[in-house]
């Protein structure tokens, strides 16, 4: 049996011999004294084995990196690929009922002149982030939350903003819808964590 288990330990490389070594206490006698002589006869010596679990939490840490930017990159490319002409037309489509149900309204329900533009700007960015996140976010309670949070601080902030600049071109007008997107981000990534935290905090006071 020793001799089965230093046929095999001596075709080994010398990083299999090493993660061996760190899992030396999962190993039979005969085994684990097979590779204690395949590790002398090679110089293998304990500094080399944490050494080499350093480079292995190196490469695992590097990997986890690669994988989060590429499922960052996959989430682009999938509200990218799939905001199409009917996502468009999901816009233009909500845009419209919005604004007709606002002009039905009655004029002293209606907001006053000076808010009409920050409300149009908000609209279309709320609409916008509404339509791109159907598919992902739609569900989530945090989503709607969030959005609806997002959509009362731009609305005030674009708001003093047109009270003291106004829109004197194009240009301004895109920075707000910007401003807008960078907002909800903003606040679902808060909603999200204080979320975390709370049914963290619950689930270990039901653990207790």
């Amino acid at each position: 049996m020793y001799t089965d288990f230093s046929t095999e330990y001596s075709k080994r490389s010398d990083d299999e011999l090493l993660q061996l070594k760190s899992e030396r206490h999962s190993l039979i006698t005969e085994a684990a004294a097979a590779l204690d002589a395949e590790l002398h006869r090679r110089n293998l010596a304990e500094s080399d084995r944490v050494e080499h679990q350093r480079f292995v939490k190196q490469q695992e840490q590097r990997e986890r990196k690669r994988q989060r930017a590429r499922g960052r990159r996959w989430r682009i490319g999938y509200l990218r690929d799939r905001l199409t002409w009917v996502d468009l037309l999901w816009v233009l489509a909500a845009v419209a009922l919005i604004s007709l149900i606002y002009l039905a309204l009655p004029r002293r329900d209606r907001m006053g002149p000076d808010w009409q533009d920050a409300a149009v700007i908000v609209m279309l960015t709320s609409v916008g982030v509404a339509i791109a996140s159907r598919r992902l976010l739609w569900r989530k309670f945090t989503f709607w939350i969030s959005l609806l949070i997002s959509s009362a601080i731009h609305l005030v902030v674009v708001h003093a903003f047109t009270q003291r600049l106004g829109f004197r071109d194009h240009s301004l007008g895109r920075g707000a819808i910007f401003l807008g997107f960078l907002l909800f981000l903003a606040v679902y990534g808060s909603v999200e964590l204080l979320r975390q935290l709370l049914y963290g905090r619950e689930a270990s006071g039901n653990a207790q």
